[in-house]
């Protein structure tokens, strides 16, 4: 059996419009892939539409060491978010090659 070794995946769900500063603060703090989808749902917030967009939420995946997941989590804490749709979890992971997915 190949070996694998065991790594964060880090899943943000949040509004649209923050998908590109979340992305680009992720990058930052040293993600070296991610892999965005358009979504939808009702949680703590309620759902809404943005009128012209063909989704309203984003979710956001990126699997990472332990330490940068810990940061994202932080970023997605921060008190300006309190207020927005922003959910943020992590899972573990198992994985081949490392070097895919962390620097």
């Amino acid at each position: 059996m190949t070996a694998t070794i065991e790594l964060a995946k880090v899943i943000v769900i949040t509004e649209a419009h923050y998908e590109q500063e979340m992305l680009t603060s992720f990058q930052k703090l040293g993600i070296k892939g991610f892999t965005c989808m358009n979504c939808w749902g009702q949680g703590h917030h309620q759902v809404y539409d943005e009128p012209f967009m063909d989704h309203s939420q984003t979710r956001i995946e990126m699997i990472t060491t332990d330490e940068i997941a810990d940061s994202i989590v932080d970023f997605c804490r921060q008190p300006r978010f309190e207020t927005h749709a922003i959910t943020v979890y992590l899972e573990s992971v198992r994985v081949r090659d490392p070097d895919k997915f962390i620097t």
